[in-house]
């Protein structure tokens, strides 16, 4: 049998020439993203502070840990072992602190106070803030809340709180429940700004929600109050309409008496003949010349009213 020789090329293992120096950057590239989520989560990561909020880049190793310039916004990277980011929002926040289950949190937060006649009172209350942004780092410094709800429902709450009570013991509650009510909720908004003001809060905007709630006696003997002067009113204007409808017929009276005595006073007595005088002749002239039924005395038939008789010099006899 003859031999044949068959040139087969023997596996060296070895990349050809030219894909050696291409062969380490694949290498480095297949490195890159196998460890790439452990580097990411140990040495390196980022994050995006959304527009309406500030974030602040806090250094764990350092006792402060931040200063003005760790104020950041946008894309950013940072290393989580020894960075940690806080954000905080800056567009206006609202509170509402009430009693009521469906609006706020579900506990009760109304807002309590004695007033100046010594009355205990409840109100329910909103409240608008805003952050500064460029002071988010002194908020930190000062709260070290990472989370805006907890100095919200903390401390700008029992602020609120103290500031209520304080400027509610300066008034009556018949004041505060009435025509002073504007005047006590704009003290209070502004005290409060004034307060927190030095932390970069803002206070946008204070308002009560609902009424003022005193304990139920003494809100029944408001209600009762109220209803007997409004009744007062009403009786007041019932005196008063009576009178002007008196004072009317008074005056209608008068009117038609002064004119009674006018009328009175100008029928003189030859005018009054003269009408007697007229009614007679009407009479005469509806006359038909027959003799009234009606006897004028006796048996014998007579005219209804006497005429004189004349005698013959022509006096009237």
């Amino acid at each position: 049998m003859s031999n044949f020789d068959f040139n087969i090329p023997q596996s060296t293992g070895a990349l050809p020439e030219k894909f050696k120096g291409k062969g380490k950057y694949l290498l480095l590239v297949l490195a890159a993203f196998i460890i790439m989520p452990f580097v990411r989560g140990l040495v390196i990561s980022w994050q995006v502070i959304e527009p309406g909020y500030a974030g602040i880049k806090i250094n764990r190793l350092v006792n402060k840990g931040i200063t003005r310039e760790d104020i950041i916004t946008g894309f950013i990277f940072y290393n989580p072992i020894q960075t940690a980011i806080v954000t905080y929002p800056t567009f206006i926040q609202r509170v509402a602190w009430t009693h009521d289950k469906a609006e706020g949190t579900p506990a009760n937060e109304e807002l309590t106070f004695n007033t100046k006649d010594s009355v205990p009172v409840n109100i329910d209350v909103a409240v608008s803030y805003q952050l500064e942004a460029a002071r988010v780092a002194e908020f930190y410094t000062k709260f070290r809340a990472d989370n805006i709800d907890r100095f919200t429902h903390g401390f700008l709450r029992d602020t609120t709180r103290n500031i209520v009570a304080n400027i509610g013991s300066e008034y009556n509650f018949d004041d505060i429940n009435g025509s002073q009510k504007e005047e006590f909720l704009q003290r209070v908004g502004k005290t409060l700004d004034e307060t927190v003001h030095q932390y970069g809060i803002n206070i946008q905007q204070f308002g009560l929600i609902g009424s003022l709630r005193p304990p139920q006696a003494l809100l029944e003997a408001v209600n009762a109050k109220t209803q007997a002067i409004q009744k007062s009113i009403q009786v007041e204007n019932e005196v008063r309409a009576a009178q002007a409808e008196a004072k009317k017929k008074i005056a209608i009276a008068e009117g038609e008496a002064a004119a009674n005595r006018a009328l009175a006073s100008s029928l003189e007595p030859r005018l009054l003949e003269w009408e007697r005088l007229k009614i007679m002749r009407e009479q005469i002239s509806k006359w038909n010349g027959k003799m009234p039924d009606v006897l004028a005395g006796g048996n014998e038939p007579g005219l209804l009213f006497n005429i004189p008789a004349v005698h013959q010099d022509g006096a009237k006899k």
